[in-house]
């Protein structure tokens, strides 16, 4: 889920408790934070020397190059929270629905609100980007605060369904167009849901828990048995391959993801990634390659991007029989992430990871550079691109924006409704103060024809 947790006072105090790191992980945790300098708001520029984005075919060369923006940004809608004075309205998980038209929300209000995506690119196709939307086109009243939110695929959009995980330890199945309960699933006895994934056709769903533990089960059956995957700490992320492959990442606060076989859940993990230094708070596939490739994020501040199987990663490292050992191709900084969940998605299709910050900003970062390539203020609307100049995101540089909120959740739309189209997308991001904001992406000219938009 992406998390919001904040050292701020007053209201804000109710969602710092309620969405914090799971306390096995959270007593660890202390401020630790590196000064650095990036740009905000706007886009580094994309440079006019074709000989750079030849390097990009190459991972090393691509590592030598500075990172560059090769995506224009806008501001299309922003959504202002509608909690009275006083009252907490976080946004703890946003998805867009397998279609691109909708997009759901859940915190800590006890409510799914679902909005419809056209209305929001309007504004900008308007030329009123960044203006006020429209409230939400339905909402669910839920008994619980929610954690995770995730669209089930295969339904259609006249008979849409979302699945919640909640606090009480519950995943929940809602029927969109009647606004009532399809089922209940509570095999977690009790304890906190972080995460809820739906494999592609909902053959499958997996969730994850403060009891140590992902379970596996069939949403057409969810009374029926299931298949369970322990961890070293609570299970913060699940999700499965998107590409349909019988596999499923997981994330826990053990500093620890592992990759498992679905069909063969009780033979252990088949690759596993060491090196964070904090619990690992988010899993994502990234986008096809010669050899499978997840990004996850952790309390240390860093993303990662990591790899196994294939040519390219045939020196892996076998850490026991049947597990490889993943090689970590890169580690991703500038954001920041120590005592709370801020989001992380990635868009597969064009290999862009956005996630949200302590600092109150949204990052994207390109899986070819390990620094941000745009970075935009959440706390004001600028224009278009934000704040122009650098920004600090050390330590008090972060308490004093978190003091204000921060961005506590991110999704993409994958591309225009599918990962084959790379001209332009869609980028949703929640605040802590329940603030929700919709940017546009888009290829800049320059780029849109060089042969470097190449990934890795």
């Amino acid at each position: 889920m992406s998390n919001p947790s904040s050292p701020a006072s007053s209201s804000s105090s109710a969602a710092a408790q309620a969405h914090r790191l799971p306390e096995e992980e959270s007593q660890n945790l202390h401020h630790h934070h590196h000064h650095q300098e990036v740009a905000a708001g706007i886009a580094i520029p994309f440079p006019p020397s074709s000989s750079e984005a030849d390097q990009a075919h190459d991972d090393k060369d691509a590592e030598l190059s500075p990172p560059r923006c090769e995506w224009e940004f806008r501001l299309a809608a922003t959504v202002p929270t509608t909690a009275l004075p006083g009252a907490s309205d976080a946004i703890g998980s946003v998805d867009f629905d397998p279609t691109g038209r909708l997009l759901a929300t859940g915190g800590i209000a006890r409510k799914i609100r679902m909005y419809d995506v056209a209305s929001m690119l309007l504004l900008d196709s308007a030329g009123s980007g960044g203006a006020r939307a429209a409230g939400p086109a339905a909402c669910i009243c839920v008994p619980a605060k929610l954690s995770s939110v995730r669209w089930r695929p295969g339904a259609s959009v006249a008979a849409s369904v979302v699945g919640c995980g909640d606090y009480d330890g519950v995943v929940t199945e809602y029927d969109v167009e009647r606004g009532v309960a399809l089922w209940e699933r509570d095999e977690h006895a009790g304890r906190r849901v972080w995460s809820l994934d739906y494999a592609p056709g909902a053959a499958m769903a997996a969730s994850g828990s403060d009891d140590r533990t992902a379970h596996v089960w069939d949403p057409r059956a969810p009374s029926g048995g299931w298949a369970t995957a322990r961890a070293g700490g609570a299970v913060l992320c699940v999700e499965f391959d998107p590409s349909g492959a019988p596999h499923l990442a997981v994330g826990s606060a053990d500093r620890r993801a592992v990759v498992y076989d679905v069909r063969a859940l009780g033979r252990g993990a088949v690759a596993r990634m060491d090196g964070h230094a904090r619990a690992v708070t988010y899993v994502r596939w990234a986008g096809p390659g010669p050899a499978r490739r997840v990004v996850t994020s952790a309390a240390d501040g860093t993303h990662r991007l990591w790899e196994w199987g294939g040519a390219s990663a045939a020196g892996a490292e076998v850490v026991d029989a049947g597990t490889a050992g993943a090689r970590e191709v890169r580690s991703y900084s500038g954001h920041a992430s120590a005592r709370s969940f801020v989001g992380m998605g990635v868009w597969r299709g064009a290999g862009l990871v956005a996630s949200g910050s302590e600092s109150n900003h949204v990052f994207v970062y390109d899986l070819r550079w390990a620094k941000p390539i745009w970075v935009h203020p959440f706390f004001a609307s600028h224009g278009h691109g934000g704040a122009h100049g650098p920004v600090t995101t050390g330590p008090e540089q972060v308490d004093a924006a978190a003091a204000g909120g921060f961005v506590s959740a991110v999704a993409w739309r994958q591309g225009s409704h599918n990962d084959d189209d790379l001209d332009g997308g869609a980028l949703v991001a929640g605040g802590s103060d329940g603030v929700l904001k919709v940017f546009t992406c888009r290829r800049r000219r320059e780029a849109a024809g060089d042969d470097g938009h190449a990934l890795l």
